[in-house]
């Protein structure tokens, strides 16, 4: 079983609410890259799929049970290569990437003729190539084929490639599951001289790393068709649980790790890993701590909670930029209790513009069957920030202003 001692946890969706939009402003997740935009609702897709955002009239994602659910659907709106399926692609492109580590996907791949599910990296920048050699840098978690339900395809694909040698010899592993269907993890620990790769956390095969892959790359998952998807044989779906990232960079900043919930209601941990949420000394008046980020500026926020059906989770963004994850509210507004979440930064003088986004909202009619979510107080470098207590009794996006006088 892989161990990630001395790693920490860098990103994590467990899939409790959806965070999805054409560009990723705001959200965890963009649906388009705009280098393959398509139309005004769609990116190009490959296979014979296209990648459609619900504006097109189609929403090829579901969130429900802990799971992220993409479902191919055979071409129903005018989005889309005409005649190809439509179907959904996620990528943190512009938002989060990270130079090695280890990043894993729990999935339930689809079992239908013509699926093409993936978990796969992308470079920010890609590496010079100044020879003009065959190829591209792309890292390849799990490639997963209906038509060959057991196998795991996991590959590199490089411009470093060794002379004389299939790609498919050199720079791919192969594996399969003992038993296909349901969840498995599919992993990979990208390092400086070696790129390993797991399932289910067992090691199953590994390669050189290659002189192209050493730049930050960004996260993709999708689910493509392929020219034998059967048109009458259904909708074809894959279901994702989660989606995290490790780094054991020691200047790696941790995120939380959102409430698990696993839809099968297995999950494998952390593997020794560390995430922001960790249990640490819990200050008076306060539960649930958590600090990260680096920089000269503190900002200090105060969260509390009506919880029903489980927790609250929101966002925090400065200036218009997410910093760190999805949180989770743990502390009981009604108790006078709540978490103090520390943020560091270097956000320049000048004002400054702080927003919390409360994300899954739920109300059954009742004031004990309310989920709500509340700012109970800020300092910014000390000084107690005007106007920070916020009440959130649906979801959505609720800012202060953090003042250049308050530090006069």
């Amino acid at each position: 079983m892989i161990d990630l001692t001395g790693y920490k946890l860098t990103f994590s969706d467990e899939f409790n609410a959806r965070s999805i939009s054409q560009t990723g402003a705001g959200t965890t997740w963009a649906d388009i890259r705009s280098e393959w935009r398509y139309d005004a609702h769609s990116d190009i897709g490959f296979g014979k799929s296209s990648f459609v955002d619900p504006a097109s009239g189609y929403d090829p994602f579901k969130v429900a049970g802990g799971a992220l659910a993409i479902t191919a659907v055979p071409d129903r709106t005018p989005s889309g290569y005409p005649g190809s399926w439509e179907s959904g692609l996620i990528t943190t492109q512009g938002h989060f990437s990270q130079t090695y580590g280890y990043f894993e996907i729990r999935a339930d791949f689809s079992d239908a003729k013509g699926g093409w599910d993936a978990f796969w990296l992308l470079p920010d920048k890609p590496a010079p190539n100044p020879n003009q050699r065959p190829g591209w840098q792309e890292l390849d978690v799990v490639e997963h084929y209906g038509v060959n339900d057991k196998g795991v395809y996991s590959t590199i694909h490089t411009t470093d490639q060794t002379p004389n040698i299939p790609w498919q010899v050199n720079r791919q592993v192969y594996s399969e599951l003992g038993q296909a269907g349901g969840y498995h993890t599919y992993g990979m620990d990208w390092q400086k001289d070696k790129i390993s790769f797991y399932v289910d956390g067992q090691f199953v095969g590994a390669q050189a790393t290659p002189s192209d892959m050493t730049g930050p790359m960004y996260l993709l998952a999708d689910l493509a068709t392929q020219d034998d998807a059967d048109p009458a044989g259904g909708p074809i779906t894959m279901k994702i649980d989660y989606i995290r990232a490790y780094s054991k960079d020691p200047h790696a900043v941790a995120v939380n790790l959102d409430t698990v919930s696993p839809p099968d209601g297995k999950d494998p941990g952390l593997y020794g890993a560390t995430s922001a949420n960790s249990p640490a000394p819990v200050p008076a008046g306060s539960s649930s701590p958590a600090s990260l980020g680096t920089g000269p500026d503190t900002l200090v926020l105060k969260i509390s909670q009506d919880a029903y059906k489980g927790d609250a989770q929101y966002t925090v963004s400065v200036d218009g930029k997410q910093v760190g994850g999805t949180y989770t509210a743990h502390a009981a507004h009604g108790a006078n209790q709540f978490d103090t979440l520390t943020l560091h930064g270097d956000w320049a003088p000048g004002d400054h513009r702080v927003s919390l986004t409360f994300l899954n909202d739920a109300y059954d009619g009742t004031p004990a069957t309310d989920r709500n979510l509340y700012l109970d107080g800020a300092t910014y470098n000390g000084a107690e920030v005007a106007g920070s207590h916020l009440t959130f009794l649906s979801a959505g996006t609720q800012s202060l202003a953090v003042h250049d006088w308050l530090l006069a």
